[in-house]
């Protein structure tokens, strides 16, 4: 089942394995778990497929679901409507019991070293591979760790290419942690040669100091082709959640901590079963209580925000939180409107936290937290997190000495921070307030209004472990209540960055920052904090809760132009990260020549501009500002795209001889990038031949009608392919009807990977039945 040399390379992880006293084999458990989940994982995935492909328009197919509409309840096995589990929520927010009321976490207590609310700071996500990421993330004063399985992951897949002496990343990352928690590496350090020198790298803290970690599994729509069962690829989640579970159970608890993951993209109570089917099955095996392995999800679906409640409930023995990030949550709100041309979104690059729409988003999400998780009147069964802060500080040996820009980082991620921090502020006063009435949070720390103050985020995401970045953004998060006016009114102090005079960490804010936090209800006129109003009276009624005006507030396309110079930012972004995939690096730092900053980029982010692009291509879209396509040219921060080039006036629209000039000015950047890494004489870290590909790929999914959710997907297909197969690949996928794949396969016209690859990425499944189509071929 296990690959033969995955199983040469990492034997330890394999096997019998005692766990809490117990006997478990790993890989029966692995193919028992798939065989009994794999069937609702094609559902739910085929389930997704039909939503996209559904003609309907998106307020009517994303409208809130019915309220007869039924879920199972994992603890009873009864079914529940869906009015049932939001009154349950209202129950339990209102200190109402009844039949129905609900909470998170009711059953086996939140450890506190994993509370959201009890251990503040930032949540570092990241590789565990190659092993000194994994001692950057442990050594970092981030105080919860994620060893990424998911969207920053170490590969699970081998490029073509690659030295077979080279393991699979994923497995690596896994012994890793299993070798750091069973203390092979305390008081030992890593050597490795990097960039021709030889570098040590050690843990410094120790293990009761360490961040508490969350394994971060990947979705359900991800398979792993070198563990098969009954040869097929096992889902992805239930390898990595399991392998994670059996390796570390005993070496996490002895250390006074526990197994815990972060769950990724769910977006139904039905995808949400299948986490707590695999969980509950998990711990009935180690022998411990329902509910002992706790999980944080991403809550980074638009659809999922139809269903919040509903996921909850069906993960309430073990929720912790529900993380809110802008990354794939923007994508799928471009993609939900996918096929509206009135529904296009502006530049994804205009659209950040605090746009309107994602602070609805991050308030709903806040509200349905604090609905679930009240026991007694307070906050203390969950909460809230907040999203990424993605840029990687900029180390001072950088060639072009752009470490001047890492000041405008700092100041980015305190900012983001603090305004988290304060929408988090929810206060329930103890009688109605006028409608108009406001109290500071001032007015509500000196007992002048009564009522409950619920402080809400007090952790959320950064993608960086350097410890003045981390710093800055642990400082909002962990300040005290009493504090937070305080470091919006300290005194402005100011750092010139390129003629620019940006605040430092410790600065109050400038007239810009309070302008913006004053336009999102964060201040009022006069600068003061000022809490949002949770009022009883208008959440003690399901409708009350799930209103049009909610909706449209949440999902409605934001205003904004279409820029033909973000249009090439988008496709360099996707093309620059693209590349490193095909290289099989995923969690990829790409300098962001507009931004002057290195971000830390995803399959997250990788989503958002190839599903935006797409739209624009299939639409037509106008372009609604005069501009100018850019060429490269050489600056003091390296080959860029910025020189002027052809001016492109607003009503342009975006047609494929467009989009041909955007992907030419780009592969012209590409030869260029390359060949003043050259004159510098700076080795390349990656295959250079990768790039053909990628923009190869791209322009066949850019201009095919066939939309692809979670396209990265086909990166991974075509990573590994070798020439011949990328060819026929990209055609299965993009091109070819489904009955002329079957039959180019049985003919050996086609090779087999084609026909494995077209239904994976479309999630086709059911053997080669004809009757499933995925979308039009190309025109």
């Amino acid at each position: 089942m296990i690959r033969p040399d995955i199983l040469q390379q990492f034997p330890q992880l394999f096997g019998t394995q005692r766990v809490n006293g117990r006997e478990i084999d790993v890989e029966q458990t692995i193919a028992t778990l798939t065989r009994e989940l794999r069937p609702a994982i094609a559902a739910a995935l085929t389930a997704r497929r039909a939503l996209l492909q559904d003609p309907a328009p998106a307020r009517t197919k994303y409208a809130w679901p019915r309220w007869d509409e039924t879920f199972e309840d994992p603890v009873s096995g009864k079914a529940w409507t869906y009015r049932e589990i939001v009154q349950g929520l209202v129950d339990n927010f209102l200190g109402r019991e009844s039949e129905r009321r609900w909470r998170l976490n009711d059953e086996v207590p939140i450890p506190d070293h994993v509370h959201p609310t009890k251990n503040p700071g930032l949540e570092l996500t990241g590789p565990w591979h190659p092993l000194d990421m994994a001692f950057n993330a442990l050594n970092s004063p981030a105080p919860m760790n994620m060893p990424d399985f998911e969207d920053a992951s170490p590969p699970h897949f081998q490029p073509d290419g690659t030295p077979t002496n080279q393991p699979v990343g994923i497995f690596a990352a896994m012994a890793n942690a299993k070798e750091i928690h069973e203390g092979r590496w305390t008081g030992r350090p890593y050597e490795v040669v990097k960039k021709g020198k030889k570098r040590a790298y050690q843990i410094t803290k120790p293990p009761a100091q360490w961040p508490t970690r969350l394994a971060r599994p990947p979705s359900l729509h991800l398979r792993y082709d070198h563990v098969l069962v009954d040869g097929e690829p096992a889902p992805g989640l239930v390898v990595i959640t399991t392998l994670w579970a059996l390796n570390n159970y005993d070496a996490l608890t002895r250390a006074g901590s526990g197994v815990y993951y972060y769950i990724p993209k769910l977006q139904t109570p039905r995808e949400a079963l299948i986490v707590e089917r695999l969980l509950s099955r998990l711990e009935g095996l180690i022998g411990v209580p329902a509910g002992t392995l706790k999980v944080k999800m991403l809550y980074e679906e638009g659809n999922a925000g139809r269903y919040l409640p509903g996921i909850a409930w069906v993960l309430r023995r073990r929720l912790l939180g529900m993380n809110v990030g802008r990354w794939d949550y923007l994508g799928s709100m471009i993609e939900l409107w996918k096929d509206d041309p009135a529904g296009i979104f502006p530049d994804p690059q205009s659209i950040g936290m605090a746009t309107p729409i994602m602070i609805a988003y991050q308030r709903y999400a806040a509200l349905m937290m604090l609905m679930a998780g009240m026991k007694g009147g307070a906050l203390t069964n969950a909460a809230p997190i907040g999203g990424m802060a993605a840029v990687m500080i900029y180390q001072g040996g950088d060639p072009y000495g752009r470490s001047r820009y890492n000041p405008v980082a700092l100041r980015a991620i305190t900012i983001d921070k603090l305004r988290e921090r304060i929408l988090g502020l929810m206060f329930m006063p103890e009688a109605p307030l006028a409608a108009d009435a406001q109290p500071t949070l001032a007015d509500i720390l000196a007992g002048k209004v009564k009522g409950t103050l619920h402080d809400a985020f007090r952790q959320s995401w950064v993608a960086s472990p350097e410890a003045e970045y981390v710093a800055a953004g642990n400082g909002p998060l962990r300040a005290e209540l009493s504090g937070l006016q305080a470091l919006v009114e300290a005194k402005l102090e100011t750092i010139d960055v390129k003629g620019k005079a940006v605040p430092t960490v410790a600065s109050g804010l400038d007239a810009a920052e309070r302008q913006l936090f004053q336009s999102r209800g964060l201040l009022d006129a006069q600068g003061r904090i000022t809490p949002s109003i949770v009022r009883k009276e208008q959440l003690d009624a399901p409708e009350k809760i799930f209103s049009a005006e909610r909706w449209e507030a949440i999902y409605a396309p934001p205003r904004g132009d279409v820029t033909i110079e973000h249009v090439q930012h988008s496709f360099y972004m996707a093309a620059n990260y693209g590349f490193q995939i095909l290289n099989g690096n995923f969690a990829a730092a790409i300098d962001d020549y507009e931004l002057r900053q290195r971000f830390m980029n995803d399959l997250a982010t990788y989503r958002i501009y190839v599903s935006w692009l797409w739209t624009l291509v299939q639409h037509q879209a106008p372009i609604t500002k005069d501009g100018h396509l850019q060429r490269q040219t050489l600056t003091e921060d390296g080959v860029v795209i910025g020189a002027n080039a052809e001016p492109i006036k607003a009503g342009t629209r975006f047609t494929r001889d467009l989009f041909q000039k955007v992907w030419d000015y780009h592969f012209e950047w590409t030869r260029e990038f390359f060949a003043e890494q050259d004159r510098r004489g700076d080795p390349p870290r990656f295959d250079r031949s990768k790039a053909d590909v990628i923009m190869e790929l791209l322009k066949r999914q850019l201009l095919s009608p066939r939309y692809v959710q979670h396209s990265a997907r086909v990166l991974f297909v075509v990573g590994q392919a070798n020439a011949r197969e990328r060819g026929q690949i990209l055609d299965a996928i993009f091109d070819l009807e489904r009955p002329e794949i079957v039959e180019g396969v049985r003919t050996g016209a086609l090779a087999p990977a084609a026909l494995s690859s077209h239904d994976y990425v479309h999630d086709v499944f059911g053997g080669d039945s004809a009757s499933q189509p995925v979308g039009p071929a190309r025109n």
